[in-house]
């Protein structure tokens, strides 16, 4: 059974259109109806927002190759009531509509999320340790993946704050590649993380094994990279790379070799 986070990401995922990347678009609609969460957890918001549908079938994704999809940053800026908005959303063009159009309209959500509920505040692109940013972060023959950084700056607050929203999706399915997906076991998979992340970077207080700690991740080439909730003075939010073969005992069978590239 998916855990309730995962699952809300599927049925958000499943009812969204897509974005085309390559210009600039300016949001002035009303308000979504989606939560504020600062995790992958994104609701969509029922606004039509492209001009490509993210079918749900694994033949729509036929014809997907890497080469052909170009990872973009589009320009996205706004009003929301009081609330402001500018940043650059990770987009993907070309390859297929399927895919592109579930991993766009992912990202938009992710901004959706954020701005939704927010009142005298700006957003903005937000930068991490060793100056991470909202991008495309995998392209491969068997997924697309990105993260989406944020800033948010309240009105009389004492500092801004930093939030991260990541998608995967699996290149032959257009479907979302869940943690669930991921692990033979989310318990023994976070108990696992928590050591691994705090091994790696010393920075990182003890982290409770809890996946949702680690809901924040795409896969490189090198690893799985999660973004794990720290405190503020870190910027709240760490990247980690934990090697697969330190988790590979975990995994679903074939997903090292998805994953991985």
């Amino acid at each position: 059974m998916r855990f309730l986070r995962a699952a809300t990401v599927v049925a958000a995922l499943a009812c969204a259109t897509g974005m085309s990347a390559g210009c600039s678009t300016n949001d002035s609609t009303a308000v979504p109806t989606s939560r504020t969460v600062e995790t992958t957890v994104v609701a969509l918001t029922e606004s039509s927002f492209a001009d490509e549908p993210a079918a749900d079938s694994a033949a729509s994704a036929n014809g997907y190759h890497p080469t052909l999809v170009r990872p973009t940053l589009l320009r996205t800026d706004g009003r929301r009531a009081s609330t402001t908005y500018d940043v650059q959303l990770p987009q993907v063009d070309g390859g297929a509509p399927a895919v592109r159009g579930r991993f766009n309209s992912g990202m938009r959500a992710a901004l959706d999320d954020v701005v939704t509920g927010l009142t005298d505040t700006t957003v903005s692109d937000g930068s991490l340790a060793d100056d991470q940013r909202s991008r495309v972060t995998t392209v491969t023959d068997d997924v697309v993946a990105g993260t989406a950084i944020f800033t948010t700056y309240a009105q009389g607050a004492a500092h801004p704050n930093n939030h991260v929203a990541t998608i995967t999706i699996d290149a032959h399915t257009a479907q979302p590649i869940l943690l669930d997906d991921v692990f033979l076991d989310t318990d023994a998979a976070a108990a696992q993380l928590a050591a691994a992340v705090t091994r790696i970077d010393p920075r990182v207080d003890p982290v409770h094994p809890d996946i949702d700690n680690f809901l924040n991740w795409v896969p490189l080439a090198n690893g799985f990279h999660t973004y794990v909730p720290v405190v503020h003075a870190l910027g709240d939010w760490l990247p980690v790379t934990v090697p697969w073969d330190e988790i590979s005992a975990l995994l679903r069978p074939g997903m090292a070799d998805q994953l991985s590239g």
